[in-house]
This record gives structure tokens, sequence and C-alpha cells, in this order.
């Protein structure tokens, strides 16, 4: 004898087995035909062009910044950060076709300014966005026959269109890069698609964006990791010819803002430090001359320390005689240490006051300045290491009148920062570092 009962939980499981069936099989078609769009749009981003004669690339995939979310896990950040966000959001409706990813090219060898080639979809919303997305400076209808040109410079960005074909440009002095845009974007017979002018255009899709020097295979690329970026990159050159180990300082491992050291064994860098330098009143001709220790490093820590320094004042007393009065006071300022390697006399041309008071120490080879009194009993400790150069900063604590203009523009999005430069072979150097946003804490 049948039961009802038992028939009808049957075709209940039946109908629910049938349901989720269904379901997945939806998700699935779903899934396929998402990848398959992706996949399409990949490619056909491939056809976008560049100059035959580019010596750098920098690629922007804006697909997979999309798919990670990336400006949407910037909404804990700062002020600063949230706005960029916005601004960002404003570009979406600007009458351009961009593809999957971006590709923007470089003619110097020492990559300032980027182009890319855009088409246009509808010059009137295009004309909308840079009067009031961008507020741009000015627009220069027939800067050329048939060709129109805008800038500006607050976002150091520049516009050159034509009929339905776009140049846009980004970069430092766009001002004096007017008449080569004005070129580029009559010449069509310089460009080349990216399938054809490099192999394996995949790769330098890879990551989120990417830096990649043409001549000398050299990249720097920054992948997009949920609340953080990873930053990877390769640098190689037939001219160095580094140690692959060192002698280095053992920093704080907490309780800091920023901590870093760097060896400068090649003369490129030692310039570069030195020209640095320069800019401070301190003896930097000197300093670099006999920092034969090629080693520098320095520690902010997450505290302050009290100076005691002293206000000159001078009065007339009761003879008419102009006398000094001395009164001493406190003041409060950053607990920062720093160390550079060199010779005997290197401690001469090291300064006891620049912004605050400086106290020295003899420390091995190296001599020790640090606003916090010296401790003559002190002995630091040291380790071997690879690594050419390693900084960390704890952005969120960075303090705002430390005017460190790139460290304060990335502070308005993230919160760490960690890079290390490795020596992987004497003529090639490793890049890696992360860079975490504010949703992580």
């Amino acid at each position: 004898m049948n039961n009802p009962n038992l028939t009808t939980q049957l075709i209940q499981l039946t109908m629910i087995k049938k349901g989720i069936i269904w379901t997945l099989g939806i998700f699935v078609v779903l899934a396929i035909s998402g990848w398959g769009i992706y996949i399409i749009r990949q490619q056909q981003s491939y056809q976008s062009v560049v100059h035959k004669k580019s010596r750098a690339l920098l690629t922007i995939s804006l697909d997979d910044i999309l798919l990670n979310q990336f400006f949407d896990k910037w909404q804990t950040a700062l002020r600063g950060g949230q706005d960029f966000a916005k601004k960002l959001n404003k570009l979406k409706d600007n009458g351009i076709d961009i593809k999957a990813n971006v590709f923007l090219f470089s003619l110097e060898d020492s990559a300032k300014n980027f182009y890319a080639f855009f088409d246009l979809k509808d010059e009137k919303q295009f004309l909308t966005f840079l009067k009031e997305g961008l507020a741009v400076d000015a627009i220069e209808n027939n800067a050329a026959p048939g060709v129109n040109y805008a800038y500006q410079e607050a976002n150091k960005i520049a516009f050159v269109w034509k009929g339905r074909e776009l140049l846009v440009g980004l970069g430092f002095n766009l001002d004096k890069k007017k008449d080569e845009m004005l070129q580029l974007i009559q010449s069509d017979s310089e460009r080349i698609s990216i399938e054809h002018f490099i192999d394996r255009p995949s790769e330098l899709t890879r990551a989120s964006l990417r830096y990649s020097n043409i001549s000398t295979n050299n990249f720097i690329e920054f992948d997009l990791k949920g609340s953080r970026i990873e930053i990877a990159g390769e640098l190689q050159s037939s001219t160095w010819n580094f140690p692959q180990e060192y002698l280095v300082r053992e920093l704080v491992k907490e309780n800091y803002i920023s901590k870093g050291w760097i060896n400068f064994p090649n003369q490129g860098l030692k310039t570069t430090i030195k020209r640095i330098l320069t800019d401070l009143p301190i003896a930097a001709d000197s300093i670099m001359a006999h920092a034969n220790g090629d080693y520098v490093d320095i520690e902010i820590l997450n505290s302050q320390v009290v100076q005691t320094d002293t206000i000159i004042n001078y009065a007339v007393n009761d003879n008419f005689e102009t006398v000094a009065e001395k009164t001493p006071y406190e003041n409060k300022v950053p607990n920062v240490s720093l160390s550079i390697r060199g010779d005997a006399e290197l401690s001469k041309f090291l300064p006891d006051k620049l912004f605050y008071q400086w106290f020295q120490r003899k420390d091995k080879q190296s001599y020790l300045l640090s606003t916090a009194p010296a401790k003559d009993n002190l002995q630091s400790k040291y380790t071997k290491t690879n690594s050419l150069s390693h900084v960390a900063i704890h952005l969120a604590d960075w303090p705002d009148a430390l005017k460190v203009t790139p460290i304060l523009i990335l502070k308005a999005i993230a919160s760490d920062m960690d890079l290390s430069l490795k020596v992987s072979r004497s003529n090639q150097l490793i890049l890696q570092g992360t860079i975490r946003d504010y949703s992580h804490k």
C-alpha cells in the first residue's frame, strides 16, 4: 500500500534537487559568460596602439582593478583618500571608449611623460567631462588644422583630439609637450598595435599596474590583493656590480613611524644621495667624501623627546650697556636617530643642529646622530643581508607637520608601506613590497 506522505516528500525532494541543479546551472552559465566577456575585452585591448619608437610602457589593467573593487576598499581611508576615490568615480561618464587595459607609452629614455590613444564615443559628453569633471584651464580649438587641445596644470594632464581620435598625456612639464602631442595625433603611420609591438602582451596585463622599460626589460608591477597592493620588480644594468652581502644595523621592530637604510656602493646611488643632501644646510660634499662606508640608516620612533634650548634676548642695563639675557626652555621634538658609516674625519662635518639638536656618538665604524641625548654605553647590533635597501613607514602615524609630499599623498589612501631592494645578481636587483589600506585595521 502506497504512503501518500512518503510520495509527497519524494516529489518535494525531486523538485528541490531540480531547483538546485537549475540554480547551479544558471551560476555556471553566468560565470562562463562573464569569463568569456573578460577574455574578449582583454583580446580587444591588444588592438590598442602606441608609437613605434616607444621607450617605456605603463599598463593599467582596469578590468582587474574593478574586479578587485579597489576603490571601495579605501572608504575607511583619510578624507583625502575618500575625496580621491570620488574624483576617480567621476571619470566614468567621460565620452571615451576605454578598453579593459590602458597602454600608455613614453618616448623618453627617462620616462617623465606618458601618452595613450583612445577613441571618442561622444565628443559632447567628453567636453562636458573636461569642463565640469576636470575643470580644465582652457580648451584651444584648432590648435592645428582640425585638432583641439586642452591642458590642466593641477592634475598634470593634457588632451589632444581630432575627430574620433584622442591622445591623453600624463606627467610633468606637459605644457612644454604641446607640439609633440600635436604631431602624435596627426601621424597615423607611426602607430602600431600592442600585439605587434611586443611579444606576449598578456605579460603586460598580469598585474593591476605595470611599468616596463622596452630596451632593458626592467619592470615594476603593482598588483591589488584585497586590502593591500603587492609590489614586485626586476631592475638590471650591465654597468652594475653590486656586492651580494651587506652589514646593516638592526632597527627597531615596533613603535616606529618610519625606518629604513640604504647601501650605496654604486657611484650612481652615491651621487643621488649627495644631490638630496645638497638641498640641506649641511656640508654635503664633505660628508659624502668621508662616508666611505657606503651606508646610512634612519629611525623615526612613534614618540617624542625633550630638548632644552636657550632663547637669547638683548636688553639695556642701568649703565646703558647692552647685555644678553639667556632664558632656557624645553621643547618636544621627534625621536629620530640615524647612522652613517665613514672614516674618522666624518664626525667633523656632521651637524650639531639642523631643525633640532643632534647628539653624536661613535659605534664601531658608524657615527650615530640622535635627537635624544647620547648614551655612550649603548652599542648597536648588526646583521648581514642581501638587501641593498629597505624602508618601512606607518603612514597612518606620519605627522602632517613633516611635509614630505610623496608620503603625505600616499598617506591619504594607505596606512602602511614596506619596500625592499634585494641583490639577485651583481647586475640585477629585485624589488619587493606591500602597501596596505586602512580597511585591514
